[in-house]
């Protein structure tokens, strides 16, 4: 009896020392791979001076391909003015947030996103 009274006490530490480590590695892989794809639009952002819907559509599908996100509930806002060199140019991202602890396993509403918002300079030559 004391053996299963121990195991059901220890069950919560077990199941989080399972889970935590590769929950933690998807969350920073998520935010790794955010990172890259706003730095590969920015970078032809810059030369265009703008942000359009290629540029979008390329950042889109590669988070769509990387963590098989749905197309809809990733949403990017940025500059879509045409910026001259050294003008500021901003970019939002916004995509579900992945699941970072045991806890968050178990919450009915996940509901709250993860943003990242960059600032980059404009290259663009008229």
């Amino acid at each position: 009896m004391d053996h299963i009274l121990t195991y059901i006490l220890l069950l919560p530490l077990i199941l989080w020392s399972i889970f935590q480590a590769p929950l933690y590695n998807n969350a920073a892989m998520v935010e790794e791979s955010l990172k890259l794809a706003i730095y590969e639009g920015q970078k032809e952002a810059s030369l265009k001076g703008k942000y359009d819907a290629n540029i979008y559509k390329e950042m889109r599908d590669y988070l769509v391909n990387t963590h098989n996100y749905k197309a809809d509930s990733i949403n990017i806002k940025g500059t879509e003015t045409l910026t001259p060199r050294g003008g500021k140019m901003t970019i939002e991202v916004t995509v579900p947030k992945p699941v970072v602890t045991v806890m968050d396993i178990f919450k009915v509403d996940t509901s709250e996103p993860f943003k990242v918002k960059k600032t980059i300079l404009s290259e663009r030559i008229n």
